[in-house]
């Protein structure tokens, strides 16, 4: 059973979505007042896509990249209004069942945070990036639920 959470953060901007993904391979985070960009790297259908850009790339960034039997588990962050009338994500952390994350941005604004319980994971992204700002103004989730 797959089910969206989120958004979290802005209202407007333009869609993106992964859809649903078999595993993620490797996740990079670009960052500095906001988070501006993310690179997705995934598999789907047995087959590795080409890395996915969310936003824009800057020169800060972090990233992570999973083993083979390695999920996401957790998402937190903060966004914040910011330049105007705008929201973007300011902080942004993605935890793996192995207990490790990739992690970038500054903690300002409203938090927001989901851990799944046992056995379920992250299996894609959606969400809106701002137009006249390019970096990521809200994120939702696509979550894979253990069996109950």
């Amino acid at each position: 059973k797959v089910v969206k959470e989120g958004p979290w953060g802005a209202n407007a901007g333009n869609a993106f979505d992964t859809g649903r993904v078999d595993r993620f391979t490797k996740v990079k985070i670009y960052h500095g007042d906001v988070i501006y960009g993310l690179e997705l790297t995934f598999v789907v259908g047995g087959k590795p896509q080409p890395p996915m850009l969310i936003g824009t790339k800057k020169r800060a960034s972090q990233e992570i990249t999973l083993d083979e039997d390695e999920h996401f588990i957790s998402i937190s962050g903060y966004f914040k209004q910011m330049l105007g009338n705008d929201i973007f994500i300011t902080q942004l952390t993605l935890t793996t069942d192995e207990n490790r994350n990739v992690s970038a941005g500054n903690e300002t604004g409203n938090p927001f945070s989901l851990a799944l319980e046992e056995g379920g994971q992250i299996v894609g992204f959606c969400g809106l990036v701002g137009q006249l700002t390019v970096a990521v103004g809200a994120i939702a989730v696509y979550c894979s639920l253990a069996d109950s």
